[in-house]
């Protein structure tokens, strides 16, 4: 298992996961919706972010390898959500 320490650029804060290091990243989205913090009603973006409000993707094929691309640029990684439209309810 590998230490995942995320910025949350909507909320603030960090958020700490523990995910299988050879699983694909979208592992990271999994274990972000079973902690409640990410909404079955929200897209997950998730990368390195320079400046604290845009997030730039990092073609990683692994966990492990997100994570040493932070570590080596020495970068933050950082998500952000986004709404996906159309699953609410129909306007009445």
């Amino acid at each position: 298992m590998t230490l995942v320490r995320l910025l949350d650029l909507d909320r603030g804060g960090v958020v700490e996961l523990e995910v299988d290091g050879g699983a694909h990243p979208n592992a990271i989205i999994e274990k972000l919706r079973e902690m409640g913090l990410v909404s079955s009603r929200e897209a997950v973006i998730y990368g390195v972010s320079q400046d604290g409000r845009r997030i730039w993707y990092v073609p990683a094929a692994t966990v492990d390898q997100l994570v040493a691309y932070s570590n080596q640029t020495k970068q933050p990684l950082s998500f952000r959500r986004f709404p996906i439209h159309g699953l609410g309810e129909a306007p009445r």
